[in-house]
């Protein structure tokens, strides 16, 4: 009798032991906050992005999404720490075309599509050529007139190896036949300081971060990416428009390490597509120059591809 009694406590504890070691459920997720890496340094357009959404996640998530940055590597730092992450959904990438398209096909880095599963795309937008307020340019020709003449002297602070700023002026500088010199920054909000700072005299960045910075006079800019201007810089030319076949845009998502379970993801996706319909965030992205473009999971998978 007493035999049957500890085999049936040995058992109880055992089963508890391994309910507890069980992964929570979907139903359960999420039950702690979310944390939504950024692979770039702070002040960048998806710094000033992922800021927007962390402001009203909480409210469609029912937890808070805590922006962390964690830059390096052109992206590659961010987001390796992502893949190594535990597959829960607690740990996702707020990704982008530089680190996880074009860094991740040109150098054959594992941070790409294979790597993770897409959980939403927020919105997408062209990259911003400018200079300071103060630059001896006001027209994108006359730049690229002056690195004509003055081989290596322009001097352009890139976001990373294959980022948003780099990739753009490296097709520029093929089809215009320009030589620069290109100097590493660790996103775009480092980027920027350095041309305000004088230790660069251009770079590629996005409208959230330039407006202030052009509404103040210390930016000028010069040339959009997109297909067509932006309106709240519509008298801003197209790069196409200045004479050269060059079109960008950088893509802003949250993906989660590979093997997230797919009931994980839905819940992730649900809470993002209810926040890009959030009027508080929609302004907000707005007063950034931005418009929320979202794309589901397997939409984006689709377009990422």
């Amino acid at each position: 009798m007493r035999t049957s009694r500890t085999l049936t406590l040995m058992l109880a504890a055992l089963l508890a032991a391994l309910a507890a070691a069980s992964p929570a459920p979907a139903q359960e997720f999420p039950a702690k906050p979310v944390e939504l890496v950024l692979p770039f340094g702070p002040g960048g357009s998806h710094d000033l992005t992922a800021r927007a959404v962390a402001s009203v996640a909480h409210q469609y998530l029912g937890q808070a999404l805590l922006v962390v940055l964690r830059p390096g590597g052109g992206g590659a730092v961010g987001s390796q720490q992502v893949i190594r992450a535990k597959p829960d959904g607690y740990t996702l990438l707020f990704g982008g075309t530089g680190p996880n398209t074009i860094f991740a096909l040109v150098q054959k880095a594992p941070i790409g599509p294979d790597q993770f599963v897409p959980v939403a795309r927020v919105n997408h937008s062209p990259a911003v050529l400018a200079v300071r307020g103060d630059a001896p340019w006001k027209t994108f020709r006359e730049m690229v007139e002056y690195a004509k003449k003055n081989p290596g002297k322009l001097n352009f602070a890139n976001t990373g190896p294959w980022g948003a700023a780099d990739f753009p002026m490296r097709l520029i500088a093929r089809a215009a036949g320009i030589e620069y010199n290109n100097i590493p920054y660790d996103g775009g909000g480092p980027a920027l300081l350095a041309v305000l700072g004088g230790h660069a005299d251009a770079t590629f960045g996005f409208a959230p971060q330039l407006i202030p910075q052009i509404a103040a006079g210390k930016m000028r800019a010069l040339a959009v990416t997109g297909a067509r201007r932006l309106s709240i810089m519509a008298g801003v030319p197209t790069v196409k428009e200045e004479g050269f076949d060059v079109t960008f845009t950088m893509w802003r998502a949250a993906l989660a390490p590979k093997g997230t379970p797919p009931a994980v993801v839905e819940k992730l996706e649900a809470a993002f597509r209810k926040l890009s319909e959030d009027r508080s965030f929609k302004a907000l992205i707005k007063q950034l120059g931005d418009d929320v473009d979202f794309q589901g999971s397997k939409e984006f998978a689709e377009t990422w591809r």
